[in-house]
């Protein structure tokens, strides 16, 4: 996993930090675990984003600690 930066929601739109180089047009599902906000590729498959979310899950519960001194 890397820390690409912050993201920062203003006037209804999410600013992505520069160092997150993404295709023009891109559609990204979000998705919400444990309260956390993760960007992934938009998939039609939803097997895919269901083992994305488990896999998310699985690094927050082994990472929380470090998670949230990142969050500060």
């Amino acid at each position: 996993m890397r820390y690409l930066g912050q993201a920062k929601y203003e006037n209804g739109v999410i600013l992505l930090p520069e160092s997150l180089r993404l295709a023009e047009g891109t559609t990204y599902a979000v998705l919400e675990i444990e309260g956390d906000l993760w960007l992934s590729p938009q998939s039609s498959d939803p097997q895919r984003l269901e083992e994305v979310a488990r896999l998310a899950r699985q690094v927050i519960e082994e990472h929380r600690e470090t998670l949230e001194k990142l969050a500060k």
